[in-house]
């Protein structure tokens, strides 16, 4: 993993993110429309509030790995860019007149299933809510009119686009040394997992939706997209590494085509 590329990338862009500027213009949208947005957008600030406690100390555990030499730094810059997502939310929300949030019951539970299990299952849970809010930031960046959300929209797209680049990088060095079958199994529960905080979500914030004429239903649909579309890129550079490592066995002395199909055959 090019951890150094990771660490350049963070420290450049919670930079920008501190000094960006927000347009200087009153909130002029309807106002069902703007205690929906106001409400649903206080809900994110405080997901991404999170001060990465959990996932530092997971993060430790695996420092010495070679294939992971500064992940550590990495995911400290990384939570530092989650903390300046989180401001610019929270100046949305000032500009929304609305209120922050210190307790939501949807953030509750996903900070609780973060430290059920082990660092995999805390990236993949975080990796679920990114993946949410990919779908999110762009639905408000293309049908939301007022400037200030709008601004912040784009730029935590791109944002959360670069996160879940990052997230797969680090998923394909664990994933890359489990056999076939057990990457299955594991893409089967990501995948209920994402399906389930998908139907969360679009319920949660359905008066924000409909508010921007979007449904639950195209919600959930468009984060099934969005899913579909990480899943297909992570197994695509798994199925390279892994016939680039058997031309590799090929071209070494003694290699045995049918000793290295025996090897290479799935666990049944």
């Amino acid at each position: 993993m090019n951890t150094q590329h990771w660490i350049n990338h963070f420290e450049a862009n919670t930079r920008l993110n501190r000094e960006l500027q927000l347009p200087e213009t009153p909130c002029a949208l309807p106002e069902n429309v703007r205690a929906a947005l106001a409400c649903s957008i206080a809900t994110f600030q405080l997901g991404e509030s999170d001060g990465g406690t959990r996932l530092r100390r997971y993060t430790r555990s695996i420092a010495s790995l070679e294939n992971l030499r500064g992940y550590q730094r990495a995911v400290d810059l990384f939570v530092a860019e989650e903390q300046s997502h989180a401001a610019l939310l929270a100046r949305t929300v000032t500009h929304l007149r609305g209120t922050l949030l210190q307790k939501q019951w949807t953030n509750s539970i996903f900070r609780w299933l973060r430290d059920l299990v082990n660092l995999e299952f805390n990236i993949q849970v975080l990796l679920t809510a990114e993946l949410i809010a990919e779908v999110y930031f762009g639905l408000l960046a293309l049908r939301c009119s007022d400037p200030v959300v709008q601004t912040v929209a784009k730029k935590l797209l791109r944002d959360e686009m670069g996160h879940l680049a990052f997230q797969r990088d680090f998923l394909f060095e664990r994933l890359k040394t489990l056999t076939p079958a057990m990457q299955r199994l594991w893409r089967w529960q990501f995948q209920a997992i994402h399906l389930a905080t998908a139907a969360v979500v679009s319920w949660d914030h359905r008066d924000c939706l409909r508010s921007l004429n979007i449904t639950p239903a195209d919600f959930r649909a468009r984060a099934i997209r969005c899913w579909d579309n990480f899943q297909s890129r992570l197994e695509r550079r798994l199925r390279e590494s892994e016939s680039q490592a058997l031309q590799e066995l090929a071209s070494t002395p003694g290699y045995s085509r049918s000793s290295s199909a025996t090897m290479q055959s799935p666990v049944r």
